[in-house]
């Protein structure tokens, strides 16, 4: 259990309704931006992800403490993934409140989206938590209370408008190509509605590139994000490949998410003449397709976990070898026992 309580420094010890909203209020959006950011990382998502799969990260006063909790489940049972998000909120305010710097934020929030969006949570909890307003906020997990001391506004402020927003990242989109006149191509590259910039670190990589324009590609380079979270460029791409297939190490639906012990490889395919984005598993049957990549990805989630639900959990009815077959493959990836 996470909880969070606001305590008075002042001789009357009571918390305004404006304080303790102010500060329910940043604790909120900072659980659902470490939530989004790990199932964005998962899902290699072009966009934020939907409210259906971020539900799972509200937060509600504690009727017997009046503390801020949750619990760690959600839908049909216990959420690892809620389990990750609350460990990582708890470790947030703890590295960021004992002075570690914008490496840390770095190594922690890759995606320079969710690590901008993490820091103006911050930032703003700490404009609420500012020692001449007299209060202090407490949070705990595991049972070790710990206290949040403001940021360095200045120097966050400072970095989050100047470095925070670019990042060396592995991103997947449609590399496109317009030759000019001189017919020299002149390359693009779309991230779900993002139209973003490209330049390659040297000759060779522009020329692998060249064979797969109009294609699903995973370029390797530095991606800058605009304020508002778009990709706006991509630069010094190193490296350059086809998008044939994606990891997946945790499963996730707007129900539940089902942790694997062995991943899978879902096979990726592109139709350039539907704009259609298509993944697949054939040992399980799942296929899942959209013109948008997110919807293509919460599908195929979507339809791993359903199998979950009705193979894990038969009731002990007779299965066809087909069946039996699904159900001894889930077990392996999901580590569930006979």
């Amino acid at each position: 259990m996470f909880s969070i309580t606001v305590r008075s420094e002042k001789e009357d010890k009571r918390i305004p309704i404006a304080v303790a909203s102010d500060v329910m209020f940043d604790i909120q959006l900072l659980l659902n931006h470490i939530g989004e950011s790990l199932i964005a990382e998962e899902f290699g998502s072009h966009d934020r992800p939907s409210g259906v799969l971020t539900e799972r990260f509200t937060l509600f006063i504690d009727p017997d403490s009046g503390g801020i909790s949750f619990k760690t489940s959600t839908g049909k049972g216990k959420s690892a993934l809620m389990d990750k998000a609350s460990s990582l909120l708890a470790l947030t305010l703890d590295k960021m409140g004992s002075g570690s710097g914008p490496y840390w934020m770095e190594d922690n929030f890759k995606d320079p989206r969710y690590r901008c969006m993490v820091l103006n949570d911050l930032i703003h909890l700490s404009k609420h938590m500012g020692l001449e307003r007299g209060y202090t906020l407490m949070f705990s997990s595991g049972g070790e209370e710990k206290k949040f001391v403001p940021l360095d506004l200045e120097k966050f402020s400072a970095y989050l408008k100047k470095d925070a927003r670019a990042a060396e990242r592995v991103v997947g989109g449609i590399l496109t190509a317009v030759n000019t006149k001189r017919n020299v191509p002149i390359y693009g590259f779309t991230a779900g509605g993002d139209r973003a910039k490209i330049s390659f670190l040297s000759k060779d990589i522009e020329n692998d590139a060249s064979g797969l324009a109009g294609s699903a590609v995973v370029l390797k380079g530095i991606a800058r994000y605009s304020e508002d979270g778009g990709l706006s460029e991509v630069h010094d791409v190193s490296a350059v490949r086809a998008l044939e297939k994606i990891a997946f190490n945790h499963m996730i639906s707007a129900d539940r998410d089902v942790p694997l012990v062995v991943g899978i490889e879902a096979a990726v395919r592109y139709d350039v003449g539907t704009s259609m984005w298509k993944l697949g598993y054939p040992d399980l049957g799942i296929s899942s397709s959209d013109k948008d990549w997110d919807t293509a990805v919460a599908g195929f989630h979507d339809y791993f976990v359903f199998l979950c639900d009705n193979y894990l959990s038969y009731g002990g009815k007779e299965l066809s070898d087909e069946e039996t077959e699904v159900r001894d493959i889930l077990r392996k990836l999901t580590g569930e026992a006979e």
